[in-house]
């Protein structure tokens, strides 16, 4: 079983990310990896916040950017308390958990990506991921960091409770990694913008993360982004009959 990694992007206080590995610790998580700390790093608060699961603060991963955090990462979440334009699975905590650990049982790495406490994740962040993750709420849909790790990882150790000892589902085809996906965003954005797809202008953003769902939707393995980026490169390099004219 292959748990998942729990990653806080541009996390501002120390004491949070430490209710998080607590939380983490509690769940049978310890994979944590920060993006950016604004609270500087190493942190006094964190650790003292995080009580017993000091460990896990120890081993945390420091990234400079999302999409290199997620880059060994086979399936991502990401979690959000706003509704987006972008065609997504859009799940409650106790359903993700189940298929995080659904994917976990097959061996696949994954990972659920928390926003910073001021903004969350923005746009960029959230097209790494195949489905977002909404905490239901009364009338106040913003919770602490701790508080949202807490809940999910919650689901997370419960929903093995729902697992059948089934036997381990083999695949020939392993999903692609974060980064080879990541590379095939920016090859085909680059030359459908080449191509002048993008426009106009204004539209660009919404249709660059219109498109990352809709592949991210796919499910692709590694072999199918290595034949679609040859894909790509096969008609630019043949705009015209016969290649070279």
């Amino acid at each position: 079983m292959t748990a998942p990694a729990v990653i806080l992007s541009h996390p501002q206080m120390g004491e949070n990310i430490g209710a998080a590995a607590r939380a983490m610790k509690n769940f049978g998580l310890s994979d944590l990896r920060l993006i950016a700390p604004q609270c500087g790093w190493p942190n006094d608060r964190a650790m003292v916040l995080a009580s017993g699961a000091g460990d896990i603060i120890e081993r945390a991963k420091l990234f400079d950017t999302a999409a290199e955090a997620v880059a060994d990462i086979r399936l991502v979440f990401a979690t959000t308390a706003r509704d987006r334009d972008v065609l997504r699975d859009i799940l409650i905590p106790e359903e993700a958990a189940r298929r995080l650990r659904s994917a976990g049982l097959e061996g696949l790495s994954t990972a659920i990506l928390f926003g910073g406490e001021r903004a969350g994740l923005d746009n960029e962040e959230m097209s790494l991921a195949e489905a977002s993750i909404t905490i239901p709420t009364a009338e106040f849909p913003s919770l602490n960091l701790g508080q949202a790790v807490l809940l999910i990882g919650y689901e997370w150790l419960k929903s093995a409770d729902a697992t059948p000892p089934a036997r381990q589902r083999k695949t020939i085809a392993q999903p692609a990694a974060r980064a080879d996906l990541v590379s095939l965003f920016e090859h085909l954005e680059r030359e459908l913008d080449a191509a002048q797809f993008l426009f106009p202008p204004e539209k660009k953003e919404t249709m660059v993360r219109n498109i990352r769902a809709m592949i991210l939707r796919a499910h692709l393995s590694d072999q199918e982004v290595r034949t679609i980026r040859g894909m790509v490169v096969a008609l630019v390099k043949n705009k015209y009959r016969g290649g070279n004219t």
